[in-house]
């Protein structure tokens, strides 16, 4: 019976990376294998019995990034002031994930995987999967396992397009991704790193998608379109407020748990002002980062809620519109629907551009400023992004996009995409792609 350990991103940050994480536990534990998933954050919101869940414990954390050196204690330091939080972030690389998921220091690097190493020791898996999860190349090397990494082509390591639809990438100063690895990479027996990137390298690589979606190019033969790593066949659950007799577009609106974004009141009165009267019946989610109850009844043809199950209301609507996150855009993919992405950083606008070339979806700004720097400092000098703080919904425009959408010919050309995606999950050879 194989053994498989699998390991999501900023361990167990990322809400898309632990549910693609979770399907894949249990698909494989359907095939005969045992599984577990390693998470720190939402480690208790978890409450799927059919997964074993294993906790990655970095209470002790704040005590081990102490040093003897300067900083004495590492961080990540914001050197820009500004009054109000920025409503878009411009990132060129996953190295600007590094600082944000607390590697910012060789302790905490060895810490970390002293604490993954312990885990391999217990459970000892054959295999480890990794979603953008820097620790698994290191781990597999250091404990002789083979890796199978989740990818796409933004982060893809043999030849990431983090920006793959700019004719001209902007001006950053990208944070030095790698220097926090080095000592442990060395020790590992692993090449010098050049980029963040290098640490998602594997033995074998899964893209969740179809090659219309991401169309990785690569000569070599270790990788597999799987289609999307969650249920494509369920059943739906009830959408009281859409359930009632209505004969308008219904549209659902959600800005997703992880995202980020700020100034959420002021975005959701935004939505208020752009739908309240309008033609459409209009579910929003607030995902819990503001209590739905403080947006009752302020329009007749629009209803918050703090959270709804998210197939469920891609099924029951006729539109989305969202914040862009890798797991909610598959999710329309495979409910036929057409979406608007309204992303707060670059990886979320990606995948709106992924859905606008495919003429099944638009992307459209938050703001009409022009990008100024952000700049940050770290032990491992200084970085910066760009920015815009100044929130700014166009509202004809998005009733425009959401129009052209409704009545042009995005449904006809989203079918067979859905099918291409069931087709590729129902084809895909789950046991072969852990056997080495």
């Amino acid at each position: 019976m194989k053994k498989v350990l699998l390991l999501p991103s900023d361990h167990g940050g990322g809400r898309g990376h632990v549910a693609r994480s979770l399907y894949l536990a249990q698909k494989l534990n359907q095939l005969g294998c045992q599984t577990a998933v390693v998470l720190d954050k939402h480690f208790d919101k978890q409450k799927d019995p059919l997964v074993h869940l294993i906790r990655f414990n970095l209470k002790w954390e704040k005590i081990v990034k102490y040093q003897l050196k300067s900083p004495i204690r590492p961080t990540v330091r914001l050197i820009t002031k500004f009054s109000t939080p920025p409503v878009f972030h411009q990132i060129g690389s996953l190295a600007y994930q590094i600082p944000r998921d607390g590697y910012v220091s060789e302790r905490v690097v060895k810490y970390r995987l002293k604490q993954l190493g312990k885990i391999i020791d217990r459970f000892k898996p054959d295999v480890l999967i990794g979603d953008n999860h820097f620790l698994a190349r290191l781990a597999g090397k250091q404990h002789s396992l083979p890796v199978v990494q989740i990818t796409r082509v933004a982060g893809f390591p043999e030849r990431p397009k983090f920006l793959w639809w700019m004719d001209t990438e902007p001006d950053l100063t990208v944070p030095d991704s790698v220097a926090p690895f080095r000592r442990a990479a060395r020790d590992a027996g692993l090449e010098e790193l050049q980029k963040a990137e290098d640490l998602l390298k594997g033995d074998r690589y899964i893209i969740p998608a179809i090659y219309k979606i991401e169309p990785v190019r690569i000569a070599q033969k270790d990788f597999v379109f799987t289609g999307p790593l969650s249920p494509s066949r369920f059943t739906p659950k009830r959408i009281p407020f859409f359930e009632e007799k209505n004969e308008y577009p219904r549209i659902y609106i959600t800005i997703g748990g992880g995202s980020a974004r700020y100034n959420e009141v002021q975005f959701f009165n935004a939505l208020i002002d752009i739908f309240n009267k309008s033609e459409f019946k209009v579910l929003i989610t607030t995902a819990n980062r503001v209590p739905a109850k403080q947006f009752k009844g302020k329009a007749a043809n629009i209803y918050f809620m703090d959270w709804v199950d998210g197939p469920s209301a891609v099924y029951h609507s006729d539109l989305v519109i969202h914040h862009g996150g890798y797991s909610t855009m598959i999710e329309t993919l495979l409910g036929g629907k057409p979406a608007i992405v309204l992303p707060s950083h670059t990886e979320q606008q990606g995948n709106g551009q992924r859905l606008a070339n495919l003429q099944v979806g638009a992307v459209l700004p938050i703001y009409d400023e022009p990008l100024t720097p952000l700049e940050f400092t770290w032990p491992y000098g200084k970085y910066t992004m760009n920015v815009a703080y100044t929130l700014n919904l166009n509202g004809p425009l998005l009733l425009q996009k959401i129009h052209d959408l409704l009545y042009g010919s995005a449904y006809q050309r989203i079918k067979p995409i859905t099918a291409q995606l069931i087709e590729k999950q129902k084809e895909t050879d789950f046991l072969k792609i852990i056997s080495f």
